[in-house]
């Protein structure tokens, strides 16, 4: 579920969890989150939106649990939490972010718009339009991620073996078959993946 998470947005997720449990709290919601992000004073979604000025009294209360032990458990997410996990991705990905960071929390949580959060968030300021266009404005001050093809193939390098396989062996089906022109599109679409991939491969190693 959270492959596409930068490990600073994992922490966040965590640092929810942990003001949850502390709280005695039954499951993590939309507050939670929230003060999960402002945990890290040097989180990305604070310096774009200057969440720890913003919310000084939060900040305060959230600045040192991220020096404390874990408390073991765990707990699930309320309606609220859920929908800000399913819009934090959303939002990512409408502005065609693979990698998601804790900006993109920020998103999830005005896009639900009705939960305690949002309403806070609302209350320094911020809304959903123009938080969105912050994050896209700041892309360039992104730290460098692996490339997400590459780290597909590199994770999943027996998938990806599997799917070479796959069209290579229909190309060479249809080609036996003689239907020589599908096996060439196959062929040539199997030859242009391999390009693609090793493009990528000197892109990423050159990053």
């Amino acid at each position: 579920m959270f492959n596409r998470y930068t490990d600073e947005c994992k922490r966040a997720i965590v640092f929810a969890q942990q003001t949850a449990l502390r709280g005695s709290a039954a499951a993590i919601d939309s507050n939670h989150v929230l003060l999960g992000i402002l945990t890290e004073a040097s989180s990305r979604a604070n310096r774009i939106f200057r969440l720890c000025e913003l919310l000084p009294a939060e900040t305060a209360q959230q600045s040192a649990l991220g020096k404390q032990q874990l408390v073991k458990g765990t707990i699930p997410l309320t309606a609220d939490g859920k929908r800000v996990v399913a819009y934090t991705a959303r939002e990512a990905s409408r502005i065609r972010d693979y990698w998601i960071d804790t900006e993109h929390l920020v998103l999830g949580i005005l896009r639900d718009g009705d939960n305690a959060a949002a309403v806070r968030l609302h209350s320094v300021g911020l809304d959903l339009e123009t938080s969105r266009q912050r994050v896209i404005e700041s892309k360039n001050s992104r730290p460098r991620m692996p490339n997400p093809v590459l780290f597909w193939v590199r994770r999943r390098p027996i998938g990806f073996a599997l799917v070479v396989a796959f069209i290579l062996g229909i190309g060479t089906a249809l080609t036996l078959l003689g239907v020589g022109r599908m096996g060439i599109v196959f062929t040539i679409a199997l030859l242009a993946m391999v390009q693609l991939f090793k493009s990528l491969a000197r892109s990423g190693s050159s990053k």
